[in-house]
């Protein structure tokens, strides 16, 4: 039986996260999934070293957190829903927090690439002015832990449950969690992209760049806007060797080519770093 793992972002109990959260994991029960409700503020995360251990030992050298449990939990499952609340422009910073210990993740990517693995988000912010990287940076988390996004959910709300008072939110939570159940059944089914938005990941930030060619933010896939029948739309470049940013071939050739020889490189260039950075030792 396929596994979904629900994780909630948000402090608040029976907040509008978690209510929508427990919507489409109760869909995707009823759509044949196993799954299981986490509220990621009841753990504890250090910040991200940055000293990549994880990349050239295998395993991340901070050990008095949680990021063990959580990684256990999301190797596991093949769904993930996750669910978190805007607040100042994007979601709550525990999710960057965590997505930035992704690279955890490097010693199981050609596993979990064998296996069917998709993810949903929801958003849910005071309003749509309040909201240009909600879903970027919520999709951003799936895409790092290895899942494909296949749906997502803007929901608008400030109060805590009222988000219920509009009953489209509801129905359209439970329809992305029978989304989620249906393509780890076989069943594959993406939300088509709107015309702005990148086919990939669904982001709809882009960088600007020479003309009218363009490069998304979230998964680095490069095109070009054009208007079309009076409509702005994001017209993607064919795939490069390696993908978009997120794809095991991409991921990988990063790590080999960029990540890994880091460390060569910065060791051959250290007597001059230690030199430069004598002035600032106090």
């Amino acid at each position: 039986m396929a596994t979904v793992l629900g994780i909630c972002c948000s402090r608040r109990q029976l907040g509008n996260c978690e209510v929508l959260l427990r919507e489409a994991l109760d869909a995707a029960g009823e759509g044949g999934a196993a799954v299981e409700f986490l509220r990621l503020p009841d753990l504890r995360f250090e910040p991200c070293r940055g000293c990549l251990a994880c990349v050239y030992k295998g395993s991340c050298a901070i050990r008095n957190d949680d990021l063990g449990l959580l990684l256990e939990k999301i190797l596991a499952a093949d769904g993930l829903i996750v669910a978190a609340p805007t607040y100042l422009l994007s979601p709550a910073g525990i999710v960057k927090l965590v997505a930035d210990r992704a690279l955890n993740l490097t010693p199981h990517l050609e596993a979990l690439a064998g296996r069917t693995r998709v993810a949903a988000t929801i958003n849910v912010a005071g309003n749509d002015k309040w909201n240009p990287l909600g879903v970027e940076l919520l999709n951003l988390f799936a895409l790092a832990f290895g899942y494909r996004v296949i749906d997502y959910l803007d929901a608008y709300a400030p109060g805590p449950g009222e988000v219920l008072l509009e009953p489209d939110n509801v129905v359209r939570a439970r329809e992305l969690g029978r989304r989620v159940a249906r393509a780890l059944a076989g069943q594959v089914e993406e939300r088509p992209p709107e015309p702005r938005e990148c086919p990939h990941c669904y982001s709809r930030a882009f960088r600007l760049l020479a003309g009218d060619r363009v490069v998304c933010v979230v998964c680095n896939t490069t095109g070009r806007l054009a208007a079309e029948g009076g409509v702005l739309r994001f017209r993607p470049d064919p795939p490069g060797p390696e993908g978009h940013f997120w794809t095991l071939p991409h991921r990988r050739h990063h790590l080999d080519e960029w990540v890994i020889p880091s460390r060569d490189r910065y060791l051959a260039r250290r007597r001059v770093i230690k030199e430069l950075l004598a002035k600032y030792r106090v």
